[in-house]
């Protein structure tokens, strides 16, 4: 019964998203939210592993979004604007984690991490659909995202990551596996062009699927190498489009919202106490706030013209559903994050990016 109702929840709740105008990841974790919580779902044996390959997927078209001359020509201002929008929250969020709520210091460091992330995966969209990407200011926008997010997964490799020496030969292996795939995906891809037996699809899906392989092996979250191997892959498939549509179809349509379902199912509603409930607030006032001055108040100083776009700046960087959602994932896992905490980091991040959609969607009328 389980393998019937999850799908119908991620369809249900993925046409619920479509009709109100809202991001579909954020639905389908509230689907998830339903399914455990109102249908009692048990686990289902395929879904971690699906859960595995859609952040992966998420991570690598991330990657993939990155335009190399964009990055170039915008990476001075997206830097200031992105290292502010970081490090800024990140701060604020994790002297209150330590201060207020007396956490320890790696509890309170993966709060930190969590709730300042800027999702690349929802900044390009939003972007592009407010004919905003190809602009200077768009792509300072974007570039800082990126970098939030480089930052976000750089912090949380070498703050919780374990290095030994196996740890660096597989680093070096893992470098050499990454460099050279693009270049065999390259010569497969125009060897078997068009070829009914899919070769190019499931040269991608095999890449990405020895990630998780390599990821336990060297201590670096599985997101991380998938966004790297997108950005590595992103020349190559700029003249395989029709590959990267057909992986984009199996990552969006099915993969991911199974990531987003679990990290939903993860919420027990049983479990939630008064403390959650303030704990939550707290962390959506902090973050929010935090989040929409540092960036509605360095961009205008980035250049004067831009302070219209104030507003939007600090609402769209208020999007932290894909990687934070990856850090509080990884903190439950570890044990460094109680199921108390992870509902209110969750809940937080689903809470936030429907705030900045609904001002976004304001801003448009």
């Amino acid at each position: 019964m389980n393998e019937l109702i999850i799908p119908l929840l991620i369809v249900v709740f993925g046409i619920i998203s479509l009709e109100i105008g809202m991001a579909a990841p954020m639905f389908e974790i509230i689907a998830g939210l339903v399914g455990v919580n109102v249908f009692q779902l048990s686990d289902v044996p395929w879904m971690d592993f699906m859960a595995n390959f859609g952040i992966l997927g998420l991570m690598f078209f991330a990657g993939l979004e990155v335009d190399k001359d964009v990055l170039k020509r915008n990476v001075g201002k997206g830097a200031v604007l992105g290292l502010a929008s970081y490090l800024i929250p990140f701060t604020a969020i994790w002297l209150i984690s330590l201060i207020l709520f007396s956490c320890d210091l790696k509890t309170a460091t993966l709060i930190g991490i969590s709730l300042s992330t800027t999702s690349v995966a929802l900044v390009y969209p939003t972007l592009k659909d407010l004919k905003l990407l190809n602009s200077e200011m768009g792509q300072t926008m974007f570039a800082g995202s990126i970098i939030v997010d480089v930052l976000s997964m750089i912090s949380l490799t070498v703050i919780f990551g374990s290095i030994t020496y196996w740890t660096i030969i597989f680093l070096i292996v893992t470098i050499v596996f990454m460099y050279h795939a693009p270049k065999i995906g390259g010569l497969l891809f125009k060897r078997y062009r068009g070829n009914l037996a899919e070769i190019e699809l499931k040269f991608l899906l095999l890449i990405l699927i020895s990630l998780i392989f390599f990821s336990e092996r060297i201590g670096v979250e599985k997101a991380i190498l998938a966004f790297i191997l997108g950005f590595l892959f992103s020349e190559i498939l700029e003249e395989h489009e029709e590959v990267a549509e057909k992986l984009r179809g199996i990552v969006f349509g099915f993969m991911s919202p199974i990531f987003f379902f679990k990290a939903g199912s993860l919420m027990k509603l049983s479990g939630i106490s008064i403390n959650v409930v303030i704990l939550t607030a707290v962390f959506i006032l902090m973050a929010f706030t935090a989040k929409y001055l540092s960036a509605s108040l360095i961009l205008p100083r980035l250049a004067p013209e831009w302070k219209r776009w104030s507003k939007l700046a600090g609402a769209i960087f208020n999007f932290r559903l894909t990687f934070g959602l990856v850090s509080a994932v990884f903190g439950l896992q570890h044990g460094i994050l109680t199921s108390e905490t992870y509902t209110a980091i969750v809940g937080t991040v689903i809470t936030t990016s429907l705030i900045s959609s609904t001002i976004i969607r304001m801003m448009e009328t």
